[in-house]
C-alpha cells in the first residue's frame, strides 16, 4: 500500500509538474533560434510606444502591444495562452514587468528578450519597418 502511494504521488507530481507555466529570460542568440525555428509556433510581442518602432523598427513577424497604453491589459489577454510568447521592449525593463504578468496569469511558456531591441540592434540583427 505504501508502495502503490509512492508511485501515485509520483505520478500526479510529474502530470502537475509538466503544466506549470514557464518564464525563462533569454539574450539575443537564443531569440534567433526561436526566430529560426518556425515549429513553436512563437508569439512575438513588441512592447514599445508607435515612437520606439517607427524609430528603430520591429523584429519581422512581431505583434505590437504598447505597454505604456491604457489597453494593454485587455491586449495582452487576447494572446493564445497555450502557444510561447516572446515579449521584448527597448532595454528590458517593460518586457521583465509584462513577462511576470503574463506568467502569473499562467501563460504556458514566456521568453523575454532581456537585452531588448537595443541589443538586437547592437548584435547587427535586421529589423522591419
Amino acid at each position: 500500500m505504501k508502495l502503490f502511494s509512492v508511485i501515485a504521488f509520483s505520478l500526479l507530481f510529474g502530470v502537475v509538474g509538466c503544466t506549470q507555466p514557464v518564464l525563462k529570460k533569454i539574450g539575443v542568440k537564443e531569440t534567433q533560434s526561436l526566430l529560426n525555428d518556425k515549429s513553436n509556433q512563437l508569439q512575438i510581442v513588441d512592447l514599445r510606444t508607435p515612437g520606439e518602432i517607427a524609430a528603430t523598427g520591429s523584429i519581422p513577424g512581431a505583434e505590437f502591444i504598447d505597454f505604456t497604453a491604457p489597453n494593454f491589459t485587455q491586449k495582452i489577454k487576447q494572446l493564445d495562452k497555450k502557444r510561447p510568447v516572446l515579449l521584448y521592449c527597448a532595454v528590458g525593463g517593460r518586457s521583465a514587468q509584462a513577462a511576470e504578468m503574463l506568467h502569473q496569469q499562467k501563460f504556458q511558456l514566456v521568453y523575454e528578450m532581456s537585452p531588448g531591441m537595443n541589443g538586437w540592434l547592437a548584435a547587427g540583427n535586421k529589423t522591419s519597418k
